[in-house]
């Protein structure tokens, strides 16, 4: 009997060893710097000429279209960067949705994240959803001055 129960212990243990350590990565913040420059450059070009009819010279939206700045980066906060990107995909630009590349709509996600004031970095940021998955969007810290300070 105790052999029996040998023979299944090992195998759980191992299995149990294998599924810790084959842990997935820990997620990693936009506040880390998950785009480049150079990517947000080049949206930047892209969204004057596939998003701004709609969304603003300066992201500011109109009547019927949502600015990209301010409470639209709080409205996707503390989910993963692979929501807004396959939204992007899925469902711009409105006059033709599901147009973009995979690199398009990388490279537009990365300028609306440096729109929005989040650091870039030295990577170039993933052109696919599931290696977003793992990317949490954090809007940047509202900095406080020392006039927004009440005094006594």
């Amino acid at each position: 009997m105790r052999r029996r129960t040998l023979s299944f212990a090992l195998p759980l243990t191992a299995a149990a060893l294998l599924a810790i350590g084959a842990a997935a990565p820990a997620p990693v913040s936009t506040l880390k710097g998950v785009y480049s420059a150079d990517q947000a450059a080049a949206g930047a070009q892209l969204y004057a000429t596939r998003c701004a009819m709609c969304h603003g010279k300066m992201l500011e939206g109109t009547f019927e279209t949502p600015a990209l700045q301010d409470r639209f980066i709080a409205n996707w906060s503390k989910a993963p960067l692979s929501d807004l990107y396959d939204y992007v995909a899925r469902a711009m630009p409105q006059f033709a949705p599901g147009s973009l590349k995979p690199d398009e709509t990388a490279k537009i996600v990365a300028y609306l994240l440096q729109s929005n004031a989040l650091p870039a970095g030295p990577q170039a940021l993933p052109a696919e959803s599931a290696a977003l998955k793992r990317v949490m969007l954090e809007p940047k810290p509202a900095s406080v001055s020392a006039e927004a300070v009440p005094k006594k």
